[in-house]
């Protein structure tokens, strides 16, 4: 192996090592060339190196890495990201899958820095630097938390702490049962909804069981005095209305009132967030969210951008005509304050049906103003409802921005639109 590739292994150089692997033939990234590479990852990346490197499992080349299993190195060293990845690509005997569970179950209810240095064999008295970081794929993916031992003599050993995301991925591959109040204390263990543990915790619960079980069994923990539990169960169920299909759900009506009653006593800002999404959610599409206007003017942006997002809920039906004191709201929180409120509700209303010459002005407001993502908001708002003076200042902005920018993708998505309505409209054959 070249000796620049293990420089650049040695010295986290994510950027060097792509180019190496680009520039092999596309089936030996996955096999003897990427498995040489891949061993280097072992000895001198660590796991949080590799979890980096193969974030999406593109490239994963199957085992052994040097003299490792790597779904059970990956075990042992929480990279569950990394497993998980392994897993989907190369299917992984029952005698595999038990040995990476026990390598991982070896960590729980122990602390991970204690058991670091116990493998590593520091005393308690050694000189040792602890640094910790968070290591995620991207701005949609989960983190885990690094923890890296580097005695004085410089080498260096790290774990990642997202041994109960192993634990849970290898158990629901074994097929082997756990209880979501199981899954729920491991996502308690670090209570941080960005983790993998919390992250794969939530995933579980919502694929592994019965939907109307698992809404009973949230709904019982959102009066829960601790505030992760009860921020675990409303991202749950509002995750669980994602698909679109649970206005008509049988118990629906239970899951608006149980979510309606907890808006009234909620104080932590992410749950209630989450539970205003969750109740809009088990609306029907195209409703208008009268209950919401009361959080119009609740002082936390976050709470104002939910109800940006939700307060016409989808397009169709009485959305696409709300009654008057609701478009009022919705513009008022299109010239909300908070830059982020403005945003989702300004969005929200570019796309929607609604057309009138307060949201006209509006939208040219916007064009006049100084933020260029509003602008051109503005802009698509107008040339989405004919304005053609409008439509030209949106490819104006998408010429001088760059055909990669935010304005030209508009200008474009635009454009077809127009297109295609005009060819709906046209004269029949």
């Amino acid at each position: 192996m070249e000796r620049a590739v293990i420089d650049a292994v040695r010295n986290g150089d994510l950027v060097a090592v792509r180019r190496h692997l680009s520039t092999l033939p596309r089936a030996a990234q996955w096999e003897d060339a990427g498995r040489a590479v891949a061993a280097e990852v072992v000895r001198r990346g660590g796991p949080g190196f590799a979890q980096l490197l193969y974030e999406h499992g593109e490239v994963v080349p199957s085992g052994p890495w040097g003299e490792v299993d790597p779904v059970v190195w990956a075990a042992e060293t929480g990279a569950s990201e990394l497993l998980r990845h392994l897993l989907d690509r190369y299917p992984a005997p029952e005698a595999t899958l038990r040995g990476a569970l026990d390598a991982a179950r070896a960590w729980l209810g122990v602390d991970p820095e204690a058991e670091l240095r116990r493998r590593w064999g520091a005393s308690d008295d050694e000189a040792v630097m602890v640094t910790r970081d968070q290591v995620t794929v991207g701005e949609y993916s989960p983190r885990a938390l690094r923890i890296r031992l580097i005695p004085a003599d410089g080498r260096w050993v790290e774990v990642l702490a997202a041994h109960r995301a192993v634990v849970t991925v290898v158990e629901e591959r074994l097929g082997l049962p756990v209880s979501r109040d199981e899954l729920l204390a491991r996502a308690l263990w670090s209570a941080d909804p960005e983790s993998c543990d919390w992250q794969t915790s939530r995933h579980a619960v919502t694929t592994r069981f019965p939907p109307e079980e698992t809404f009973r069994w949230a709904a019982g923990r959102l009066d829960d005095p601790e505030v992760a539990v009860r921020l675990f169960t409303a991202e749950l169920l509002h995750h669980c209305t994602i698909d679109g299909e649970s206005p008509e759900t049988p118990y629906a009506a239970d899951a608006l009132e149980a979510l309606w009653r907890r808006t009234a006593a909620e104080t932590d800002t992410a749950t209630l967030c989450h539970v205003l999404d969750a109740y809009a959610g088990f609306r029907e599409i195209g409703a208008v969210l009268d209950e919401f206007l009361p959080f119009v003017r609740d002082p936390r942006p976050e709470v104002r951008t939910r109800v940006a997002a939700d307060l016409l809920n989808g397009v169709g039906g009485p959305a696409d005509d709300p009654p008057p004191h609701v478009l009022d709201a919705m513009l008022g929180l299109a010239r909300d304050p908070d830059p982020t409120v403005r945003r989702v509700a300004t969005a929200h209303l570019v796309h929607s049906a609604v057309d009138t010459p307060a949201l006209r002005e509006l939208f040219a407001d916007l064009i006049g103003g100084n933020d260029r993502e509003t602008q051109v908001y503005g802009a698509t708002g107008l040339a989405l409802r004919g304005d053609a003076r409008a439509l030209a200042e949106l490819r104006r902005m998408g010429d001088e921005d760059g055909d990669e920018s935010f304005a030209w993708g508009q200008w474009d998505s635009v454009e077809r639109m127009l297109g295609r309505r005009q060819v709906g409209s046209g004269p029949a054959a």
